[in-house]
């Protein structure tokens, strides 16, 4: 499994890349593509093609901090003839390599009973913890949503995440998202 920035090696693959960002995101959820393609060129985003054997796997777009070396990962999405065949997992260990020297963030829905997509919710927080991610104990809202806060090594604080917003984001967009600490659990 190899991993392709759009912008440079992998341009071939941008046109698979926003269809299946199209198709696999709610529409609440989506950042509008200029927004993306402005944060691209601003280096503060990367989208890159997940790609085995010159064939096109998935997506991974990630919000870079580059000068604190963090990450986020903002999008994850493996094509649906994909799924199922292991792809999630060798993609997520490629961005996990790739990110090794980073901090690397993750947002997941918090589990939910009641929600109409618990079961997804549940197998995707298992599929991330079985896959090496830890929890960090902290949940937040951005833009209306909750979210549980994943990372590698399980650490990071409220104010760590709200920084690395206002960094990649802009203080306006922060502004927009509006993110509040709903919970820190000890772990």
């Amino acid at each position: 499994m190899k991993l392709v920035n759009i912008a440079d090696e992998g341009a071939k693959y941008k046109w698979q890349l926003y269809d299946l960002y199209d198709k696999a995101f709610p529409e609440q959820e989506k950042k509008p593509l200029h927004v993306m393609e402005n944060l691209v060129a601003d280096g503060k985003m990367e989208m890159l093609a997940m790609v085995d054997e010159d064939e096109f796997a998935g997506l991974a777009i990630n919000l870079i901090d580059a000068e604190q070396n963090r990450a986020l990962l903002d999008y994850y999405a493996v094509a649906p003839e994909k799924r199922n065949s292991g792809y999630g997992s060798m993609g997520l260990e490629a961005l996990l390599k790739k990110f090794k020297n980073h901090k690397y963030i993750f947002e997941i829905e918090t589990q939910d009973e009641k929600a109409e997509n618990a079961e997804e919710r549940k197998r995707r927080k298992a599929f991330y913890l079985r896959n090496g991610l830890r929890e960090t104990g902290l949940f937040v809202n951005v833009y209306d949503t909750d979210f549980e806060i994943l990372t590698p090594d399980g650490e990071l604080t409220f104010w760590e995440y709200v920084d690395f917003l206002r960094e990649v984001m802009y203080e306006e967009y922060v502004q927009i998202l509006r993110p509040t600490l709903i919970a820190m659990k000890k772990k």
